[in-house]
């Protein structure tokens, strides 16, 4: 079973029921049932019961500074404690840098000549529709990827700098962490969107059956205490 952490506010969460098209997309590449959960649910105590084979961390609409996900320190906790295979779709990548000891910040401010792309930040330069991102380091998240991928963005910040427990996996002509994974843990971000990739644009898809490829190998290597 995969568990897909909602990292969005709570009262978005409630009201929005844009994650359940991504729930679906993750059942059907995993070929696993998706429990789809707030971060506020989910201790570690609880994770650590589940028959879980890895975790998906949401991206979010909302501001960090509008509500706590950041300092949330059941949540932290679980992140950094939890030995399951995890990975973070664009808030939740940038989620997961930040407990491990990243900076995060918004991109830059749109310059007068540039067009504005959308008006979910329409003062701050975003990415927003599909991008080309380059592969810096050889990982299995990206087996049978070329050298560059096209993918769905969808945001206005990242992750300014990665903390030395995480490596650089790729990089984009504006934002230089694309992807990234910890250095002994299986535990990924990405940037992009691959769990709402366009059919036209399937590296998206490709990287996702790649991440629960690992998920499952880790499954079969850990003991049975988690």
């Amino acid at each position: 079973m995969i568990l897909y952490l909602i990292t969005e506010e709570w009262n978005a969460y409630r009201s929005k029921f844009n994650w359940a098209e991504a729930r679906n997309r993750l059942e059907d590449i995993s070929q696993e049932p998706c429990l789809v959960l707030h971060y506020k649910q989910v201790p570690l105590e609880t994770v650590r019961k589940l028959p879980l084979t890895a975790i998906c961390h949401s991206g979010c609409g909302t501001d960090f500074a509008k509500y706590d996900v950041l300092d949330n320190a059941d949540y932290r906790r679980l992140v950094l404690e939890c030995d399951l295979p995890q990975i973070g779709f664009c808030g939740g990548h940038q989620i997961l840098a930040y407990f491990f000891g990243s900076t995060l910040g918004p991109m830059r401010r749109l310059k007068p000549d540039e067009p504005v792309l959308s008006n979910y930040r329409p003062e701050w330069f975003i990415e927003w529709g599909v991008y080309p991102v380059r592969i810096v380091c050889k990982d299995p998240l990206f087996a049978g990827c070329g050298r560059q991928i096209r993918v769905q963005e969808n945001h206005y910040w990242e992750v300014k700098k990665l903390a030395p427990d995480l490596v650089r996996l790729a990089t984009s002509r504006d934002c230089e962490v694309q992807a990234f994974r910890h250095k002994t843990k299986p535990i990924y971000g990405v940037q992009f969107h691959p769990e709402n990739s366009p059919p036209e644009f399937p590296d998206g898809i490709r990287v996702l059956k790649n991440f629960f490829s690992i998920a499952r190998k880790a499954k079969t290597q850990q003991s049975p205490a988690r």
